[in-house]
């Protein structure tokens, strides 16, 4: 019976995340909250009846964009296809946001350096349950129970056009796998 062998089970193995930045002014970095922009225009707040929703929505932790800026694509094939443009005087875009694999594809540059117990991987995507018109998350397992470097969190543009990414929006959110 299921609910014996749980009952009789090892207690699971403790993990542990550690988080170390790179450089003095690290992206922002905090727990994914409950709150969804979408979810506070429907009427009565009904999305938040929906526990499971909810629970994905506060998983994990995100990383946040330290400027407001623009992604623009004109659908070509190359890199210089894409322009990214700080809105708010931000001085280095292309250290955090860059064309790095083109196809409209647009890498963000973390600033952080994740450790995992051994056994213990990061899932990287965008944020949970918050759809983007324009631009879509791409979602990687990462080893970092032995990754010596930082990773990249990736979008891909779905059309020609500009999608723009507020200050503080989160543009990638992890949790352990």
């Amino acid at each position: 019976n299921v609910a014996d062998s749980r009952r009789n089970a090892a207690p699971p193995t403790p993990m542990k995340l550690v988080c170390y930045a790179f450089g003095p002014n690290p992206l922002p970095l905090r727990p994914a909250p409950v709150a969804r922009d979408w979810m506070d225009r429907i009427p009565d707040r009904h999305a938040y009846r929906c526990l499971p929703l909810n629970i994905a929505n506060a998983h994990g932790w995100e990383v946040a964009s330290p400027c407001a800026f623009e992604v623009e694509w004109d659908g070509g094939p190359r890199d210089r296809s894409m322009a990214i443009r700080a809105l708010d005087g931000y001085p280095n875009i292309s250290a955090v946001a860059v064309s790095h694999f083109a196809y409209g594809i647009v890498t963000f540059h973390l600033s952080y350096l994740f450790r995992t117990e051994p056994g213990w991987n990061l899932f990287a995507s965008g944020p949970l349950n918050r759809p983007k018109d324009g631009i879509a998350p791409l979602t990687g397992v990462i080893e970092t129970d032995w990754l010596p470097y930082p990773f990249t969190m990736n979008w891909q543009m779905t059309r020609r056009g500009t999608v723009r990414f507020d200050k503080d929006e989160p543009l990638c959110a992890v949790f352990p796998v």
